[in-house]
């Protein structure tokens, strides 16, 4: 099968709209699109970029988000390099607006927070008035916070059993870093804790 031969045979049934559908005919074919050499080739770069971006687009929608994750990193690059949006405000794409969501979505769940926040920085600026983009923002905000509060938890209570198993003269000067390290992480955490109240 050749990449128009996919191509067509996927895009002109309307049923491959349903990620099974899609998904039952690309993912047999899916090393033909990844071995595509596009060139100069717009044609072929629209095409690939189509095939590539509907289906990390139903894989997210499947939850599949470790899988989806390279093909909408991909995606992306595609439009990003496609020679007719080259003048062209990306976000004014709809479907590249949904590519960047679906990514931020993937790295949340992967917990690769920074990407995700990244991307929904990106997209909150472009569309403020989305209140989605804010939402998910905001969790994942609270979330980066959690992490970190575990964090510091852990940092307490082994500060707390450092200083009740050792006397101060055992460990001399380590025994007030230890209460030192203990009280900045409970400041740490108190604070974290307050602002996550006043974000929900």
């Amino acid at each position: 099968m050749t990449i128009n031969q996919l191509y067509d045979q996927i895009y002109s049934d309307k049923s491959t709209k349903e990620p099974d559908k899609f998904l039952g005919i690309y993912e047999p074919n899916k090393n033909l699109v990844d071995a595509t050499l596009i060139n100069n080739d717009k044609e072929l770069h629209n095409k690939v970029m189509r095939l590539t971006a509907d289906y990390a687009h139903h894989l997210t929608m499947r939850e599949n988000y470790k899988k989806a994750l390279p093909n909408l990193n991909k995606a992306i690059e595609l439009f990003q390099t496609y020679p007719d949006f080259k003048d062209t405000d990306l976000f004014k794409l709809g479907f590249y607006e949904t590519l960047l969501f679906d990514r931020a979505v993937a790295n949340y769940y992967l917990k690769n927070l920074n990407e995700a926040k990244n991307d929904l920085k990106s997209l909150n600026t472009q569309f403020p008035e989305n209140d989605k983009y804010k939402t998910w923002l905001s969790a994942t905000q609270v979330y980066s916070m959690d992490n970190v509060v575990k964090t510091m938890t852990i940092i307490m209570a082994s500060s707390v059993i450092s200083t009740a198993l050792f006397d101060r003269q055992d460990i001399g000067v380590f025994y007030d870093i230890i209460l030192y390290i203990g009280a900045v992480s409970i400041i740490i955490i108190v604070t974290l804790q307050i602002i996550k109240r006043i974000r929900k």
